[in-house]
């Protein structure tokens, strides 16, 4: 066989080579059956993803805010009921163990407000859905302040006090001002703050007008 004859096959055979399908690797085994609970048993637990709400950006997209329209009525449900422009008495009666005969008149001033602002307070311990399901250790002398001015309630005020049982309120005030922070501030304002040894956090009507900010601020909604 010449050498041009052996060349010419040698290409044919190179030529069928490269033609040849790619190898398909073989099929993987069906995977086993997802594996069922037994009858009484419970079906395992699925996590919640947490999705935030969609933002809604102005013209110029320089600012935003969640897309998301909320009335007193979410702020209702987050407090049990309790929203803001009720009266004492309408508060008081939304409270677990509610004072007796509890009216205007008989509240005290609140005199570093200006205008005619009245209050009255319940324990913590007292204060039923306001209590949010605290995990964290709150002191027992704490308690929640009700501040109105002749248009109703306008601000809730959380006053954790530090104890020997509770020495440090400030893993119950973060609980606290994290469970308003969704409500958004065109229906209140979420204030946490220290003054001296309390830990306090204030939620207020946004319809509320001019009102003496406290002097120290940590954290602000």
């Amino acid at each position: 066989m010449g050498p041009r004859r052996t060349a010419i096959l040698l290409l044919l055979a190179a030529s069928q080579a490269c033609a040849q399908p790619a190898a398909v690797p073989p099929a993987a085994p069906n995977p086993p059956p997802a594996p069922v609970a037994a009858k009484g048993t419970p079906a395992a637990q699925t996590k919640r993803i947490f999705l935030p709400p969609p933002l809604q950006w102005d013209n110029a997209m320089l600012t935003f805010r969640p897309a998301l329209q909320q009335t007193p009525s979410d702020f209702a449900n987050l407090t049990g009921g309790i929203a803001f422009g009720m009266s004492a008495p309408a508060v008081n009666a939304h409270l677990p163990d509610p004072y007796p005969g509890l009216g205007w008149n008989g509240l005290p001033l609140a005199n570093e407000y200006p205008g005619e602002v009245r209050y009255f307070g319940v324990p913590i311990t007292l204060a039923g859905p306001l209590r949010i399901g605290l995990a964290a250790c709150a002191g027992t002398a704490s308690y929640v302040v009700f501040l109105f001015s002749e248009r109703g309630l306008f601000r809730l005020s959380y006053r954790l006090i530090a104890d020997k049982t509770c020495t440090d309120t400030n893993q119950a005030a973060q609980e606290i001002f994290y469970r308003y922070l969704p409500i958004g501030q065109t229906v209140a304002r979420s204030m946490r703050y220290r003054s001296g040894k309390t830990e306090v956090v204030d939620i207020t009507d946004s319809a509320a007008g001019y009102l003496i900010p406290p002097r120290w601020r940590q954290d602000i909604n």
